[in-house]
């Protein structure tokens, strides 16, 4: 009887084992996956920042040579008094 019971008890602790390194697999390829997709976000959030930036700069463009005078030039003093900001932090 005891000796049914050892075995039992060594069955089930292999079966431990193994659903353990089942595990351990399984949350190593969780972060692989993790890692690669925290690379695509990365890369995706830069791509997107030089769009915004290249959107930005096409709608001053088209604004500057477009029809609208009026738009043009607030675009201009906008940017001058941003400029403005950054020359008086600069000096301080």
């Amino acid at each position: 009887m005891l000796p049914l019971v050892v075995e039992g008890i060594e069955n089930k602790i292999k079966k431990l084992h193994y659903t353990n390194q089942e595990l351990k697999q399984e949350k190593a390829e969780l972060l692989e996956s993790i890692r690669v997709k925290d690379e695509k976000f990365a890369e995706l959030s830069k791509r997107y920042q030089q769009l915004e930036t290249e959107f930005n700069t096409l709608k001053v463009a088209k604004s500057i040579t477009g029809q609208n005078h009026f738009q043009a030039r607030q675009k201009i003093n906008e940017m001058l008094r941003e400029i403005q900001k950054c020359y008086s932090l600069l000096n301080r």
